[in-house]
Order: C-alpha cells, then structure tokens, then sequence
C-alpha cells in the first residue's frame, strides 16, 4: 500500500478525511460510524466546502480508484454513499506514525 501514487488534491483530501475520521473517533463516534462519508456533495460541504463539487467529485474517483474509499452507489454521475476504506485507514495510519499532530502539520502546508 506505501507506493499508492496520488494528484496534490487526492492526497490533501485522502488527509483531510482521516482528520474528520480521527476528530469523530476522539468524540466517541464508533469506527463504523466514523468511516462513513456520505455522498461528494455532503464530503464537499462538510470536509471540502472551498473547493467546487465537480473537483471533489473528481477527487472523490480518485480516492476510490486507489480503494482509499469504498463507494457503495453512484448517484446520477457522482459518487453516492462513501466510506473512508479499511485500506484508506492503513495506509494513513502507515503514513502518519506519529499520529494526528503529524497529519495536521501536512495539512497545514496546503493552506496559503
């Protein structure tokens, strides 16, 4: 899984779903729960609000593509129900060893 190739976005995104999926964990919220996504209009409003829908829809493929997220439907040409994989979860907890002070630090270098 370590030689997963992602775009910019789909990698800063693949980041930002993992924090929202740690943050809900921190809160109590079961794993099953946590994982789940929802379609790529709730992902752009809740976890991507600044970018179009049409990217995060495109990047929401990608993420899917490289089985980071399970995607159960396609709902009229975008991604319907979606969760953050068991295999999206290894492969950041892989990557980020040094857990969510790391994951911040990343993201915090894609904000200008």
């Amino acid at each position: 899984m370590s030689n997963i190739q992602l775009s910019k976005d789909a990698d800063y995104l693949i980041c930002l779903i993992y924090k929202h999926y740690l943050e809900l964990r921190d809160n109590g919220i079961s794993k099953s729960d946590a994982k789940v996504l929802g379609d790529s209009q709730k992902v752009n409003q809740d976890i991507i609000p600044e970018w179009s829908f049409e990217d995060t829809d495109d990047t929401c493929r990608e993420l899917i593509k490289k089985d980071l997220l399970d995607n159960r439907i396609y709902m009229d040409n975008y991604c319907g129900y979606m969760n953050l994989s068991d295999n999206g979860i290894i492969y950041m907890e892989n990557r980020f060893k040094n857990g969510f002070k790391e994951l911040t630090d990343f993201i915090a270098k894609f904000i200008p």
